[in-house]
Protein backbone atom coordinates (compact mmCIF):
# COMPACT_ATOMS: atom_id res chain seq x y z
CA UNK A 1 0.00 0.00 0.00
CA UNK A 2 1.48 3.31 -0.80
CA UNK A 3 2.60 4.71 2.53
CA UNK A 4 1.93 8.37 1.55
CA UNK A 5 -2.23 6.81 1.43
CA UNK A 6 -4.39 9.04 4.03
CA UNK A 7 -7.43 6.83 4.46
CA UNK A 8 -8.95 9.45 6.59
CA UNK A 9 -8.26 12.22 4.20
CA UNK A 10 -9.89 10.51 1.32
CA UNK A 11 -12.86 9.32 3.48
CA UNK A 12 -13.88 12.74 4.80
CA UNK A 13 -13.13 14.27 1.19
CA UNK A 14 -15.80 11.85 0.24
CA UNK A 15 -18.48 12.57 2.49
CA UNK A 16 -17.59 16.69 1.85
CA UNK A 17 -18.42 15.96 -1.56
CA UNK A 18 -21.55 13.68 -1.25
CA UNK A 19 -22.97 16.79 0.88
CA UNK A 20 -22.24 19.50 -1.63
CA UNK A 21 -23.73 16.88 -4.42
CA UNK A 22 -26.73 17.09 -2.64
CA UNK A 23 -26.90 20.04 -2.33
CA UNK A 24 -26.86 20.27 -6.24
CA UNK A 25 -29.24 17.52 -6.42
CA UNK A 26 -31.82 19.35 -4.74
CA UNK A 27 -31.30 22.76 -6.43
CA UNK A 28 -31.64 21.23 -9.33
CA UNK A 29 -35.01 19.12 -8.41
CA UNK A 30 -36.26 22.26 -7.81
CA UNK A 31 -36.50 23.19 -11.69
CA UNK A 32 -33.74 26.42 -11.54
CA UNK A 33 -31.20 26.42 -14.51
CA UNK A 34 -27.66 24.71 -14.83
CA UNK A 35 -26.12 27.88 -14.67
CA UNK A 36 -27.34 28.05 -10.88
CA UNK A 37 -26.70 24.71 -9.97
CA UNK A 38 -23.37 25.15 -11.10
CA UNK A 39 -22.77 28.38 -8.88
CA UNK A 40 -24.76 27.12 -5.70
CA UNK A 41 -22.46 23.86 -5.87
CA UNK A 42 -19.17 25.73 -6.39
CA UNK A 43 -19.73 28.62 -3.60
CA UNK A 44 -20.48 25.33 -0.96
CA UNK A 45 -17.45 23.41 -2.24
CA UNK A 46 -15.31 26.50 -1.65
CA UNK A 47 -16.51 26.77 1.86
CA UNK A 48 -15.90 23.51 2.35
CA UNK A 49 -12.02 23.65 1.09
CA UNK A 50 -12.28 22.37 -2.00
CA UNK A 51 -9.39 24.24 -4.36
CA UNK A 52 -11.63 23.14 -8.03
CA UNK A 53 -14.90 21.50 -8.96
CA UNK A 54 -15.63 20.44 -12.62
CA UNK A 55 -19.52 19.66 -13.00
CA UNK A 56 -21.79 18.79 -15.69
CA UNK A 57 -25.63 19.30 -15.01
CA UNK A 58 -28.54 18.12 -16.78
CA UNK A 59 -32.10 17.48 -15.89
CA UNK A 60 -32.43 14.39 -13.82
CA UNK A 61 -27.92 13.49 -13.37
CA UNK A 62 -25.19 15.49 -12.00
CA UNK A 63 -21.57 14.48 -12.83
CA UNK A 64 -18.71 16.01 -10.95
CA UNK A 65 -15.24 15.94 -10.23
CA UNK A 66 -13.73 17.99 -6.66
CA UNK A 67 -9.97 18.43 -6.17
CA UNK A 68 -8.17 19.19 -3.08
CA UNK A 69 -4.70 19.26 -4.05
CA UNK A 70 -3.43 16.27 -5.02
CA UNK A 71 -6.19 14.28 -4.48
CA UNK A 72 -9.78 14.43 -6.97
CA UNK A 73 -13.20 12.54 -6.55
CA UNK A 74 -15.54 11.82 -8.98
CA UNK A 75 -19.22 11.47 -7.41
CA UNK A 76 -22.45 11.18 -10.05
CA UNK A 77 -25.85 11.27 -8.72
CA UNK A 78 -29.63 11.42 -10.87
CA UNK A 79 -32.93 11.51 -9.95
CA UNK A 80 -36.21 10.32 -11.64
CA UNK A 81 -38.75 13.40 -10.85
CA UNK A 82 -38.04 16.75 -12.67
CA UNK A 83 -40.08 19.65 -10.66
CA UNK A 84 -40.44 22.98 -10.07
CA UNK A 85 -40.35 24.63 -6.93
CA UNK A 86 -39.78 28.34 -6.80
CA UNK A 87 -39.36 28.33 -2.48
CA UNK A 88 -36.91 25.71 -1.95
CA UNK A 89 -34.84 27.74 -4.91
CA UNK A 90 -35.36 30.52 -2.52
CA UNK A 91 -33.94 28.58 0.22
CA UNK A 92 -30.48 27.05 -1.11
CA UNK A 93 -29.95 30.45 -2.81
CA UNK A 94 -30.10 32.00 0.24
CA UNK A 95 -27.63 29.53 1.96
CA UNK A 96 -24.94 29.90 -0.65
CA UNK A 97 -25.48 33.07 -0.86
CA UNK A 98 -25.48 34.28 2.83
CA UNK A 99 -24.57 31.54 4.84
CA UNK A 100 -22.05 29.26 3.72
CA UNK A 101 -18.91 30.74 5.57
CA UNK A 102 -14.71 29.83 5.34
CA UNK A 103 -14.30 26.45 6.87
CA UNK A 104 -17.98 25.34 7.46
CA UNK A 105 -18.22 21.28 7.94
CA UNK A 106 -19.81 18.44 5.80
CA UNK A 107 -22.03 18.27 8.84
CA UNK A 108 -23.51 21.78 9.70
CA UNK A 109 -23.54 21.82 6.10
CA UNK A 110 -25.85 18.88 5.58
CA UNK A 111 -27.48 19.48 8.97
CA UNK A 112 -28.82 23.22 6.99
CA UNK A 113 -29.55 20.93 3.34
CA UNK A 114 -31.79 19.07 6.15
CA UNK A 115 -33.69 21.95 7.74
CA UNK A 116 -34.45 23.22 4.12
CA UNK A 117 -36.08 19.77 3.10
CA UNK A 118 -37.98 19.53 6.43
CA UNK A 119 -39.18 23.48 6.14
CA UNK A 120 -39.80 24.11 2.78
CA UNK A 121 -42.74 22.09 1.83
CA UNK A 122 -45.48 22.55 -0.23
CA UNK A 123 -47.48 26.03 0.76
CA UNK A 124 -50.23 25.57 -1.12
CA UNK A 125 -52.65 22.40 -1.13
CA UNK A 126 -54.96 20.40 -4.01
CA UNK A 127 -58.03 22.93 -3.88
CA UNK A 128 -55.79 26.07 -3.85
CA UNK A 129 -53.53 24.85 -6.69
CA UNK A 130 -56.69 23.59 -8.48
CA UNK A 131 -58.42 27.35 -8.05
CA UNK A 132 -55.09 28.82 -9.25
CA UNK A 133 -54.62 26.85 -12.41
CA UNK A 134 -58.82 28.20 -12.89
CA UNK A 135 -57.80 31.41 -12.94
CA UNK A 136 -54.87 31.71 -14.60
CA UNK A 137 -56.64 29.81 -17.71
CA UNK A 138 -59.19 32.18 -17.54
CA UNK A 139 -57.28 34.57 -17.74
CA UNK A 140 -55.61 32.92 -20.57
CA UNK A 141 -58.88 32.85 -22.23
CA UNK A 142 -59.80 36.53 -22.11
CA UNK A 143 -56.28 37.34 -23.32
CA UNK A 144 -56.49 35.31 -26.02
CA UNK A 145 -59.92 36.90 -27.15
CA UNK A 146 -62.17 33.59 -26.63
CA UNK A 147 -65.97 35.29 -25.67
CA UNK A 148 -66.63 35.92 -21.92
CA UNK A 149 -69.34 32.88 -21.46
CA UNK A 150 -66.65 30.54 -22.29
CA UNK A 151 -64.30 32.11 -19.12
CA UNK A 152 -66.21 30.48 -16.67
CA UNK A 153 -66.41 26.75 -18.62
CA UNK A 154 -62.58 27.35 -19.08
CA UNK A 155 -62.34 28.06 -15.04
CA UNK A 156 -64.36 24.77 -14.33
CA UNK A 157 -62.77 22.52 -17.08
CA UNK A 158 -59.16 23.70 -15.76
CA UNK A 159 -59.75 23.19 -11.85
CA UNK A 160 -61.10 20.00 -12.80
CA UNK A 161 -57.78 18.92 -15.04
CA UNK A 162 -55.30 20.23 -12.42
CA UNK A 163 -57.30 18.49 -9.33
CA UNK A 164 -56.84 15.24 -11.72
CA UNK A 165 -53.32 16.09 -12.38
CA UNK A 166 -52.08 16.55 -8.64
CA UNK A 167 -54.13 13.06 -7.54
CA UNK A 168 -52.44 11.38 -10.29
CA UNK A 169 -49.19 13.00 -9.34
CA UNK A 170 -49.85 12.57 -5.85
CA UNK A 171 -50.12 8.90 -5.67
CA UNK A 172 -46.69 8.68 -8.00
CA UNK A 173 -48.21 8.32 -11.10
CA UNK A 174 -45.30 9.12 -13.85
CA UNK A 175 -45.92 12.32 -14.88
CA UNK A 176 -46.69 11.84 -18.56
CA UNK A 177 -49.49 9.89 -17.02
CA UNK A 178 -50.53 12.64 -14.96
CA UNK A 179 -50.80 15.07 -17.79
CA UNK A 180 -52.19 13.06 -19.70
CA UNK A 181 -55.05 12.92 -16.71
CA UNK A 182 -55.39 16.44 -16.11
CA UNK A 183 -55.68 17.10 -20.18
CA UNK A 184 -58.21 14.38 -20.87
CA UNK A 185 -60.23 15.57 -17.51
CA UNK A 186 -60.01 19.24 -18.29
CA UNK A 187 -61.06 18.87 -21.76
CA UNK A 188 -63.99 16.63 -21.79
CA UNK A 189 -65.35 18.47 -18.26
CA UNK A 190 -65.43 21.32 -21.00
CA UNK A 191 -66.81 19.12 -23.28
CA UNK A 192 -69.35 18.67 -21.07
CA UNK A 193 -70.52 21.22 -20.16
CA UNK A 194 -70.87 22.81 -23.28
CA UNK A 195 -72.93 20.12 -24.49
CA UNK A 196 -75.10 20.20 -21.45
CA UNK A 197 -75.57 23.92 -22.08
CA UNK A 198 -76.69 23.46 -25.64
CA UNK A 199 -79.08 20.59 -24.88
CA UNK A 200 -81.10 23.09 -22.14
CA UNK A 201 -81.03 25.46 -24.73
CA UNK A 202 -79.34 28.17 -22.72
CA UNK A 203 -76.76 28.42 -25.18
CA UNK A 204 -74.68 27.01 -28.82
CA UNK A 205 -71.86 25.02 -28.12
CA UNK A 206 -70.78 25.94 -31.10
CA UNK A 207 -70.30 29.40 -30.05
CA UNK A 208 -67.83 28.73 -27.42
CA UNK A 209 -66.74 25.35 -28.29
CA UNK A 210 -62.93 26.52 -29.17
CA UNK A 211 -62.31 27.47 -25.82
CA UNK A 212 -61.32 24.43 -24.56
CA UNK A 213 -57.40 24.78 -25.36
CA UNK A 214 -57.36 27.14 -22.73
CA UNK A 215 -58.72 25.05 -20.00
CA UNK A 216 -55.80 23.05 -20.75
CA UNK A 217 -52.66 25.56 -20.49
CA UNK A 218 -52.16 25.14 -16.73
CA UNK A 219 -50.16 21.76 -18.56
CA UNK A 220 -47.87 23.93 -20.45
CA UNK A 221 -44.18 23.85 -19.10
CA UNK A 222 -43.40 27.57 -19.25
CA UNK A 223 -40.43 27.27 -15.96
CA UNK A 224 -38.06 24.41 -17.95
CA UNK A 225 -38.83 25.61 -21.20
CA UNK A 226 -37.28 29.35 -20.59
CA UNK A 227 -34.56 27.60 -17.79
CA UNK A 228 -33.25 25.55 -20.86
CA UNK A 229 -33.07 28.80 -23.60
CA UNK A 230 -31.13 30.72 -20.92
CA UNK A 231 -28.71 27.96 -20.47
CA UNK A 232 -28.07 27.43 -24.37
CA UNK A 233 -27.87 31.16 -24.35
CA UNK A 234 -24.60 30.36 -22.24
CA UNK A 235 -23.75 27.56 -24.82
CA UNK A 236 -24.48 25.03 -22.08
CA UNK A 237 -25.81 22.68 -24.07
CA UNK A 238 -25.35 19.21 -21.26
CA UNK A 239 -28.44 21.33 -19.30
CA UNK A 240 -30.11 23.20 -22.00
CA UNK A 241 -30.96 20.42 -23.90
CA UNK A 242 -32.10 18.54 -21.93
CA UNK A 243 -34.14 20.51 -20.25
CA UNK A 244 -35.72 21.39 -24.08
CA UNK A 245 -36.19 17.99 -24.58
CA UNK A 246 -38.11 17.27 -21.16
CA UNK A 247 -40.44 20.54 -22.05
CA UNK A 248 -40.93 19.20 -25.48
CA UNK A 249 -41.74 15.76 -24.11
CA UNK A 250 -44.74 17.58 -21.69
CA UNK A 251 -45.94 19.59 -24.53
CA UNK A 252 -46.40 16.39 -27.17
CA UNK A 253 -48.42 14.74 -24.08
CA UNK A 254 -50.29 17.28 -23.58
CA UNK A 255 -50.99 18.98 -26.98
CA UNK A 256 -51.49 15.03 -28.46
CA UNK A 257 -54.08 13.88 -25.55
CA UNK A 258 -55.96 17.47 -26.44
CA UNK A 259 -56.27 17.08 -30.36
CA UNK A 260 -57.24 12.53 -29.15
CA UNK A 261 -60.02 13.71 -27.32
CA UNK A 262 -61.04 16.99 -29.71
CA UNK A 263 -60.94 14.88 -32.51
CA UNK A 264 -63.50 12.06 -30.54
CA UNK A 265 -66.29 15.03 -28.89
CA UNK A 266 -65.70 17.20 -32.44
CA UNK A 267 -64.23 20.09 -30.70
CA UNK A 268 -62.68 22.70 -32.70
CA UNK A 269 -60.45 25.13 -31.60
CA UNK A 270 -60.82 27.72 -34.23
CA UNK A 271 -59.29 31.20 -33.12
CA UNK A 272 -61.63 34.07 -32.54
CA UNK A 273 -62.48 37.41 -33.56
CA UNK A 274 -59.59 39.76 -31.40
CA UNK A 275 -60.91 42.32 -29.46
CA UNK A 276 -59.92 45.75 -30.07
CA UNK A 277 -61.53 47.93 -27.79
CA UNK A 278 -60.34 50.18 -25.05
CA UNK A 279 -62.52 48.48 -22.57
CA UNK A 280 -60.95 45.31 -23.09
CA UNK A 281 -57.24 46.31 -22.73
CA UNK A 282 -58.29 47.63 -19.65
CA UNK A 283 -59.15 44.48 -18.65
CA UNK A 284 -56.10 42.87 -20.02
CA UNK A 285 -53.84 44.26 -17.42
CA UNK A 286 -56.28 42.68 -14.72
CA UNK A 287 -56.09 39.55 -16.67
CA UNK A 288 -52.40 39.48 -16.76
CA UNK A 289 -51.78 39.84 -13.55
CA UNK A 290 -54.19 37.47 -12.26
CA UNK A 291 -52.95 34.91 -15.08
CA UNK A 292 -49.53 35.14 -13.73
CA UNK A 293 -50.06 34.96 -10.33
CA UNK A 294 -52.21 31.61 -10.82
CA UNK A 295 -49.10 30.05 -12.86
CA UNK A 296 -46.51 31.22 -10.07
CA UNK A 297 -48.61 29.35 -7.45
CA UNK A 298 -48.22 26.65 -9.53
CA UNK A 299 -44.66 26.76 -9.33
CA UNK A 300 -45.01 26.38 -5.28
CA UNK A 301 -43.72 30.33 -5.19
CA UNK A 302 -44.57 32.54 -1.71
CA UNK A 303 -46.96 35.11 -1.94
CA UNK A 304 -43.91 38.15 -1.99
CA UNK A 305 -42.49 35.85 -5.60
CA UNK A 306 -46.37 35.64 -7.09
CA UNK A 307 -47.32 39.77 -6.30
CA UNK A 308 -43.35 40.45 -7.72
CA UNK A 309 -44.05 38.39 -10.86
CA UNK A 310 -47.56 39.55 -11.48
CA UNK A 311 -46.43 42.88 -11.07
CA UNK A 312 -43.33 42.62 -13.53
CA UNK A 313 -45.52 40.71 -16.47
CA UNK A 314 -48.42 42.86 -16.12
CA UNK A 315 -46.29 45.63 -17.54
CA UNK A 316 -44.52 43.56 -20.15
CA UNK A 317 -47.52 41.88 -21.35
CA UNK A 318 -49.46 45.38 -21.43
CA UNK A 319 -46.24 46.73 -23.68
CA UNK A 320 -46.68 43.66 -25.88
CA UNK A 321 -50.67 43.61 -26.30
CA UNK A 322 -49.57 47.75 -27.01
CA UNK A 323 -47.24 47.04 -29.84
CA UNK A 324 -49.72 44.25 -31.35
CA UNK A 325 -52.32 46.88 -31.69
CA UNK A 326 -49.61 49.17 -33.32
CA UNK A 327 -49.38 46.27 -36.34
CA UNK A 328 -45.97 45.09 -35.18
CA UNK A 329 -45.43 41.10 -35.56
CA UNK A 330 -46.11 38.80 -32.85
CA UNK A 331 -42.16 38.21 -32.37
CA UNK A 332 -40.87 41.79 -32.02
CA UNK A 333 -44.03 41.95 -29.53
CA UNK A 334 -42.74 38.97 -27.56
CA UNK A 335 -39.13 39.92 -27.38
CA UNK A 336 -40.05 43.12 -26.23
CA UNK A 337 -42.10 41.87 -23.51
CA UNK A 338 -39.37 39.54 -22.56
CA UNK A 339 -36.58 42.42 -22.69
CA UNK A 340 -38.99 44.37 -20.15
CA UNK A 341 -39.26 41.48 -17.92
CA UNK A 342 -36.00 40.87 -17.84
CA UNK A 343 -35.01 44.24 -16.91
CA UNK A 344 -37.91 45.28 -14.56
CA UNK A 345 -37.48 41.65 -12.42
CA UNK A 346 -33.84 42.12 -12.38
CA UNK A 347 -34.83 45.25 -10.47
CA UNK A 348 -37.30 43.92 -8.34
CA UNK A 349 -36.16 40.61 -7.04
CA UNK A 350 -33.32 42.37 -6.29
CA UNK A 351 -35.78 45.01 -3.87
CA UNK A 352 -37.44 42.26 -2.50
CA UNK A 353 -34.36 39.75 -2.18
CA UNK A 354 -35.79 37.05 -4.24
CA UNK A 355 -34.01 34.90 -7.00
CA UNK A 356 -34.26 36.40 -10.13
CA UNK A 357 -35.77 33.18 -11.82
CA UNK A 358 -37.93 32.96 -9.65
CA UNK A 359 -39.78 36.28 -10.25
CA UNK A 360 -39.06 36.42 -14.47
CA UNK A 361 -40.16 32.89 -15.62
CA UNK A 362 -43.51 33.21 -13.78
CA UNK A 363 -43.74 36.67 -15.50
CA UNK A 364 -43.05 35.43 -18.94
CA UNK A 365 -45.24 32.14 -19.05
CA UNK A 366 -48.15 34.78 -19.32
CA UNK A 367 -46.68 34.85 -23.42
CA UNK A 368 -46.45 31.73 -24.29
CA UNK A 369 -48.77 30.82 -27.14
CA UNK A 370 -50.19 27.70 -25.73
CA UNK A 371 -53.43 28.25 -27.65
CA UNK A 372 -51.17 27.75 -31.16
CA UNK A 373 -49.37 24.81 -29.38
CA UNK A 374 -52.68 23.10 -28.88
CA UNK A 375 -54.15 23.94 -32.51
CA UNK A 376 -50.83 22.91 -33.91
CA UNK A 377 -51.44 19.54 -32.75
CA UNK A 378 -54.97 19.73 -33.93
CA UNK A 379 -54.47 20.64 -37.43
CA UNK A 380 -51.67 17.64 -37.87
CA UNK A 381 -54.26 15.40 -36.60
CA UNK A 382 -57.20 16.50 -38.89
CA UNK A 383 -54.44 16.76 -41.88
CA UNK A 384 -54.79 20.60 -42.58
CA UNK A 385 -50.63 20.41 -42.84
CA UNK A 386 -51.10 24.49 -43.81
CA UNK A 387 -52.42 25.20 -40.96
CA UNK A 388 -50.32 22.96 -38.58
CA UNK A 389 -47.22 24.48 -39.92
CA UNK A 390 -48.34 27.74 -39.48
CA UNK A 391 -49.08 27.18 -35.89
CA UNK A 392 -45.83 25.58 -35.07
CA UNK A 393 -43.81 27.99 -36.65
CA UNK A 394 -45.31 30.87 -35.11
CA UNK A 395 -45.47 29.36 -31.38
CA UNK A 396 -41.26 28.22 -31.75
CA UNK A 397 -40.81 31.79 -32.98
CA UNK A 398 -42.95 33.57 -30.28
CA UNK A 399 -41.18 31.29 -27.61
CA UNK A 400 -37.60 31.86 -29.16
CA UNK A 401 -38.14 35.58 -28.96
CA UNK A 402 -39.63 35.59 -25.29
CA UNK A 403 -36.04 33.49 -24.58
CA UNK A 404 -34.36 36.22 -26.60
CA UNK A 405 -35.43 39.13 -24.97
CA UNK A 406 -34.80 37.10 -20.97
CA UNK A 407 -31.34 36.98 -22.26
CA UNK A 408 -30.51 40.20 -24.11
CA UNK A 409 -32.03 41.55 -20.61
CA UNK A 410 -29.63 39.48 -18.30
CA UNK A 411 -26.54 40.21 -20.69
CA UNK A 412 -27.25 43.75 -19.76
CA UNK A 413 -27.84 43.86 -16.28
CA UNK A 414 -25.73 40.58 -14.87
CA UNK A 415 -21.88 41.47 -15.15
CA UNK A 416 -21.21 37.72 -14.24
CA UNK A 417 -23.37 36.14 -16.47
CA UNK A 418 -22.69 38.61 -19.25
CA UNK A 419 -18.90 38.40 -18.64
CA UNK A 420 -18.76 34.62 -18.20
CA UNK A 421 -17.37 35.36 -14.59
CA UNK A 422 -16.56 31.43 -12.71
CA UNK A 423 -16.57 31.64 -8.71
CA UNK A 424 -12.73 31.98 -7.75
CA UNK A 425 -11.45 28.96 -5.35
CA UNK A 426 -8.91 31.81 -4.57
CA UNK A 427 -10.93 33.91 -2.60
CA UNK A 428 -12.78 32.44 0.22
CA UNK A 429 -16.09 33.14 1.81
CA UNK A 430 -16.29 35.06 4.93
CA UNK A 431 -14.90 33.46 8.09
CA UNK A 432 -17.83 31.52 10.45
CA UNK A 433 -20.16 34.36 12.25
Amino acid sequence: MNAHFDAEAHRQMGVEADVVLRLGMLLMGAGTSGYRVLRAMKRSARALGFNKLDATVGLTQITCTFHRGPLFRTVISRQHSPAVDASRIEAIEDLTHNRLYAGITAEELSAMLDQIEHDVRKRWGRIILSLAAAVACGAFAFLNSFPLEALGLVAVAAFAGQFMRHVALSNHVHQIGGIVAGGVTASLVFFAITEFLGLIGAADPSNFSSGYVAAVLFLIPGFPLFSALIDMARFDFDAGLVRLAYAFCVIFAATFTVAMVSWLTDLNPEPPVPATNLRWYCFAFVASFCGIAGFAFLFNSSRRMVLVAAAVGTVANGVRLGLLELGTTPYFAAFVGGTIIGLLGAVASKAARLPRITTTVPAAVIMIPGVTMFRAVYYLNAGEMDHAVANVATGMMVVASIGAGLVLSRLLTDPDWALGRLIDFSHQPPPKP
